[in-house]
């Protein structure tokens, strides 16, 4: 098996922490070869390279090549930061003018630019590496009596240059877990207007959520830190907003992989810090 960085600074880490304790949780179960990223610096997002291209290159470099260094790959399990690493990389290997002015400014710090690492998402690893014949060993409750919406969000078009949508497919399929049909899967959670517009990033959140509770989900699988932040960490809020109850459970892939898994303890998996209960269990 491959030799892992896993990326561990999400963004408002007080916030998305279920997430990441859930995440070491699976990569221990599975024993696979990914230590913490400590070196790294903290995902600030991929529409934070709208308003400082150079900036944004420069910080995801800084990642790259401590990874490269070390000969590790770059495991994400979620995909802002998976974006923002393999953007970064896809962008200076094409450019030589940007690769130049970024190997300069990391240069005045004494570190050489090295892209020698992947970035690889959850997803792929799973499949890829583990195995879908090695999961289904471990599963102990598959989801077949429940069906969840899944949210990629507006930022997915830019993540289907680096991943493919069916690997998360056939993970859903492994756990027999249904999806509903809902025309919300791409649109915006809203937080990319979250600072500037908190009004507005609600209502485009609490838009999105009506829809999935609309179409009869169970829960909602979200792909991203940020997701998690708009419909857990907000949801009450959503609820005044629409002047509805939503009460939806959120979920992120590693979460419902060690439900699946017979793991149930709610403080283990990061799902007594959720703010929206789970009742799945």
């Amino acid at each position: 098996m491959k030799s892992y960085f896993l990326f561990e600074s999400l963004i408002e880490r007080e916030k998305t922490a279920p997430m990441l304790l859930a995440a070491r949780q699976l990569i221990e179960y599975l024993n696979i070869d990914a230590i913490p990223f400590t070196e790294a610096k903290a995902d600030v997002g991929s529409e934070f390279i709208g308003l400082d291209k150079l900036k944004f290159l420069e910080h995801y470099a800084y990642n790259l090549t401590r990874a490269s260094n070390e000969k590790r790959d770059i495991l994400c399990v979620e995909q802002s930061s998976f974006i923002s690493h393999a953007y970064t990389k896809e962008l200076l290997l094409n450019d030589e003018a940007l690769y130049a002015h970024v190997a300069k400014q990391l240069a005045i710090k004494h570190i050489t630019l090295n892209l020698e690492s992947n970035v690889v998402c959850l997803e792929q690893v799973l499949i890829e590496e583990v195995s879908i014949d090695a999961l289904k060993q471990h599963i102990k409750h598959p989801f077949s009596h429940f069906q969840t919406a899944l949210f990629l969000g507006s930022n997915a078009c830019r993540a289907q240059k680096y991943r493919k949508e069916t690997l998360l497919s056939q993970l859903l399929t492994t756990l027999k877990l249904k999806s509903v049909s809902h025309a919300s899967m791409y649109e915006s959670d809203g937080y990319e207007v979250l600072r500037t517009a908190s009004l507005l990033a609600k209502q485009l959140a609490s838009r999105a959520m009506l829809d999935m509770f609309d179409n009869a989900a169970d829960f909602v699988l979200i792909s991203d830190a940020r997701s998690f932040v708009m419909f857990d960490f907000y949801q009450q809020e959503l609820e005044k907003i629409a002047g509805r109850e939503i009460n939806l459970p959120i979920l992120s892939l590693p979460q419902l992989l060690l439900l699946a898994f017979g793991m149930h303890d709610k403080k283990s998996i990061g799902l007594a810090q959720h703010k929206v209960p789970i009742t799945l269990i």
